[in-house]
């Protein structure tokens, strides 16, 4: 609860007015949060996927996309993401060690991460809260294990928030 005070000049004493806080951030001029994985419907819809090798790169070029739209709050700017989740981050770092032992040397140009579910999730909600991106698109690294893993238990905790910043 927050409480405001309000000082009148003409009797010189101080009432506190008890105020309730909102129950979630707004955000105005500014597409609701998505996520979805590379491939879906979803991910096909956004006008703009950007693939930058830091959060930094990723969110200065959404500065600059956005800098010249004239609705901002249509104006979605995706980041894609390679990841491997697992229920530890040991299991997720072998999974994408086997499935990268490609000669593309796992250098493929854009954020990655590798850890477990709550960490992902916890990157997703801060590159929205950060402004790095407007939306996220999941690529799974080591295919079907972390795909099934970021439709059961990431998408349904995501899609709660999808209006609310972070």
């Amino acid at each position: 609860m927050t409480i405001e005070l309000d000082a009148r000049a003409d009797h010189g004493t101080v009432i506190a007015a008890p105020t309730s806080a909102p129950t979630a951030p707004i955000s105005i001029g500014r597409p609701g949060f998505q996520v979805a994985i590379a491939g879906d419907e979803l991910a096909q819809t956004f006008p703009i996927v950007v693939r930058r090798e830091t959060l930094r790169d990723a969110q200065r070029a959404r500065s600059l996309l956005r800098a010249g739209s004239h609705d901002q709050a249509k104006f979605v700017v995706a980041l894609e993401v390679e990841v491997a989740v697992a229920p530890d981050a040991a299991s997720a770092r072998a999974a994408a060690s086997a499935a990268v032992a490609a000669p593309s040397d796992g250098n493929s140009g854009t954020i990655r991460y590798i850890g477990t579910t709550h960490g992902l999730i916890t990157l997703v909600r801060d590159i929205y809260a950060a402004e790095v991106a407007d939306a996220v698109i999941l690529i799974p690294i080591d295919g079907v294990a972390t795909e099934r893993r970021i439709r059961d238990q990431i998408l349904p905790v995501l899609a709660e928030q999808r209006h609310r910043v972070a």
